[in-house]
């Protein structure tokens, strides 16, 4: 990068930070996202979900308008999703070209394009994956898309890599966001704010000490074998260490630790890289997600924390009600048994070996599913079994 798309770059990166725990920074963000990219318009959603179901439109120069039209009248002609889709393009941190997904001449004589984008002059198409919304059910099919008239330039291979280091730092914003939402944690204003969460948090300091644990992640470490806290020295330590059981998971841990702590913006992880960790009195890992810490300066000022943890604990994820979803959809119980492991997030190929199935067979039932329940997507399908489930 030159010096000057480097300053742009590391702008954008603040911008997307500072949105992770201030919802009307989004604004500012998908400012600096679009002008980064050269493009006139810039749209984050969750095309799956809509903002009333817990999903959520932050946008660039795209009206309310626009996005009604598109989801009620257009939605179903949206030739560039359909593509991505069909050619298996939707994976955590891709990144396609419009014209890669549908080629330019057939793109133009298009319903989407002919009747609606070309009224509002866009022709060309950068998106990104920021989620793929398949093996996490709290993370939602989330994209990041920019748009260029037909009077720009196409998109090169330069706005590519550029665009899959935005969705990456996406990633760690929304997921830190949509982690803390469920207890109105928009302005991080107290450290009495993390205690009300039901998420397991830790905050880190400069050395990966533990500066802070909330109650929910105390309890965790208190119960779960595989990962406890280790005490240190109370006057330059904190609360001590993460220490998990495993020698190899902990040489994981302390590098997963490292990524965060070094913040590397040209070197981002993906949020949902997360880390499992064994228990031995359990079949369920925890799962582990470990991220730089935001702008935290009204809980901590000039020493803030710098990398936050997540804890997961399988067994605490809602519950699949089976008789409900029998009765409401006439659901075999082999297809429940599909339906509850893609509720904790498994992939169709972990879902075939826990159940000691063909991953032909897992696929076959997640059709039925489909079918059944009359969703299309696995968030739409996972969005509906959070809707018949309870806590255990």
């Amino acid at each position: 990068m030159n010096n000057e798309l480097l300053h742009q770059f590391s702008a954008t990166v603040e911008a997307i930070q500072a949105a992770a725990l201030r919802p009307e920074a989004w604004t500012q963000a998908m400012h600096s996202i679009a002008r980064l990219m050269r493009a006139p318009r810039a749209l984050l959603f969750t095309p799956a979900l809509a903002p009333q179901s817990g999903g959520f439109v932050m946008a660039h120069e795209v009206s309310e308008p626009f996005l009604i039209e598109w989801s009620s009248r257009y939605l179903v002609h949206d030739i560039w999703t359909q593509r991505a889709m069909e050619q298996g393009q939707v994976r955590d941190g891709n990144v396609a070209f419009g014209q890669e997904l549908v080629p330019d001449a057939e793109f133009v004589q298009s319903i989407f394009y002919r009747e609606f984008l070309s009224r509002q002059d866009i022709r060309k198409l950068c998106t990104g994956i920021v989620f793929a919304g398949r093996e996490h059910p709290n993370l939602p099919l989330t994209v990041c898309s920019v748009f260029r008239s037909s009077q720009c330039p196409d998109f090169e291979e330069n706005d590519r890599n550029l665009h899959t280091l935005i969705a990456r730092h996406l990633s760690l914003a929304v997921g830190t966001m949509l982690r803390l939402r469920d207890a109105q944690f928009q302005l991080a204003t107290s450290l009495q704010a993390l205690d009300r969460l039901s998420s397991a948090i830790l905050l880190l300091g400069q050395r990966g000490q533990v500066l802070f644990a909330n109650r929910e992640a105390l309890a965790l470490l208190s119960r779960s074998a595989g990962l406890t806290l280790r005490s240190g020295n109370p006057a330059r330590d904190g609360m001590g260490w993460l220490q998990a059981d495993n020698l190899g998971v902990q040489g994981a841990l302390d590098a997963a630790i490292r990524t965060a702590l070094n913040n590397n913006p040209l070197h981002p992880t993906h949020f949902a890289q997360g880390l499992r960790v064994p228990r031995s009195s359990s079949a369920d890992d925890l799962l582990v997600q470990i991220v730089p810490a935001m702008d935290m300066q009204s809980l901590w000022g000039s020493a803030q924390p710098c990398a936050m943890v997540f804890i997961i604990d399988p067994p605490q994820m809602p519950s699949l009600d089976a008789a409900l979803l029998q009765h409401l959809y006439r659901i075999s119980a082999a297809e429940c048994r599909v339906a509850q492991a893609l509720l904790h997030g498994q992939t169709l190929q972990e879902i075939a070996e826990r159940l000691h199935l063909g991953e032909n067979t897992v696929k076959s039932h997640l059709k039925q599913l489909f079918a059944k329940t009359g969703t299309h997507r696995q968030p739409q399908l996972i969005q509906l079994l959070l809707k018949l489930s309870h806590a255990r």
